[in-house]
């Protein structure tokens, strides 16, 4: 399962606060291709807690940082697979979990730049 990338994330519109014209602590933007981010923001960028859907549905929560999925987090695709562990620049990597929502497939451990890298289980 590739991981879906934050690509130009262009606001359509917005609820929440601001501060100078930069969105500031929390809100809701929609976004132009129909994809969605609730939670935390600061200078204008998504950061901190939050929650980022995509069009097609599926979902990341956790941290974000200066809008890059970062430290920890949850991915959640349309199937019912999941992935829970460590990000880095919005991919898989470090310890995590992933469990397949259409085959008893999962794997514990780590990830190396969205890739299984150690043994399956």
């Amino acid at each position: 399962y590739e991981v879906p990338v934050l690509t130009q994330v262009i606001v359509k519109s917005y609820e929440g606060e601001k501060v100078h014209g930069l969105y500031e602590g929390e809100g809701f933007a929609y976004f132009e291709g129909g994809n969605t981010y609730k939670g935390m923001f600061s200078g204008g960028l998504m950061h901190g807690q939050g929650t980022y859907t995509w069009a097609d549905g599926v979902k990341y929560e956790g941290t974000f940082v200066r809008n890059v999925q970062m430290f920890s987090g949850r991915y959640t695709w349309n199937d019912g697979s999941i992935y829970e562990g460590s990000i880095k620049n919005g991919v898989r990597h470090g310890f995590g979990f992933f469990r397949s929502g259409t085959c008893p497939v999962s794997y514990v451990g780590y990830w190396c730049k969205g890739k299984r890298h150690g043994k399956v289980s």
